[in-house]
């Protein structure tokens, strides 16, 4: 049988010799690999993190000439989409598991996702594009607004008059990451209407449950209290993701 020197300059049955090493090796990676399979195990079972609700409530003290009132409903009617979302995801997957992904149900809800994810989404970009921070008239954005469609007051005229259409929806400001251009977009209720390969830069909320109980249906007056609480330097971060995004 082949004797090897070990470690300790003594010597060593072959066999002996392997079992020892492999059962050292073995042992030093244990925890590591034991702890990879429990994590794997965990996510699972729990599946995918749910959709955390972002806290907006500080806008109560920065937006001007919206009531508190109606910003705490609305953000109220923005959980209840982050919790549909979640529980949308969950019933999918409970679904997809028990064999039943080509169900009538399971088709139904997973249209039914877009609905709400995006109800999500939207209302976070909403809320996240509001408390006043002045636009900067030599920022990039502001540069290319002008360019493109003459004037702030040009682009701003087209902006409204879109968010003064008729029926229940958003306005959307995109940059089109293919054209290099900004495109003012009507998005007819949360899932239609959206451009592909886009990115929003300012989102503006025209249901009547963002203005039905302060302003009526004089939904005007409720854009342009929009206007004036315009976070800008959130747009403007917005719009420097994308053209890094583009580049």
């Amino acid at each position: 049988m082949k004797i090897h020197h070990n470690i300790f300059g003594g010597k060593m049955k072959g066999s002996l010799y392997v079992w020892i090493i492999t059962s050292l090796l073995i042992f030093a990676g244990l925890p590591m690999i034991s702890a990879q399979k429990m994590q794997r195990n965990k996510m699972k079972m729990q599946g995918p993190s749910k959709y955390q609700e972002r806290d907006f409530t500080y806008l109560l003290s920065e937006v001007k000439g919206l009531d508190q009132d109606l910003l705490t409903m609305h953000f109220t009617l923005y959980k209840g989409y982050v919790k549909n979302t979640n529980g949308l995801l969950k019933m999918l997957s409970n679904l997809v598991n028990s064999g039943q992904d080509r169900s009538y149900q399971y088709g139904a809800l997973k249209r039914r996702l877009g609905w709400e994810f995006d109800g999500m989404r939207l209302h976070e970009y909403y809320f996240s594009n509001m408390g006043p921070k002045d636009r900067n008239e030599k920022s990039p954005l502001s540069q290319m607004i002008a360019r493109q469609f003459g004037s702030y007051e040009k682009w701003k005229q087209e902006y409204l008059a879109t968010g003064a259409i008729r029926g229940i929806g958003w306005v959307i400001l995109y940059y089109d990451l293919k054209d290099k251009r900004l495109v003012n977009t009507w998005i007819n209720e949360h899932d239609l209407g959206h451009l592909s390969g886009c990115v929003p830069l300012l989102v503006m909320d025209v249901w009547e449950h963002a203005y039905i109980t302060q302003f009526g249906l004089d939904r005007m007056k409720y854009m342009e209290t929009f206007f004036e609480n315009i976070n800008w330097d959130e747009v403007e971060s917005r719009f420097k993701k994308a053209i890094n995004r583009d580049g």
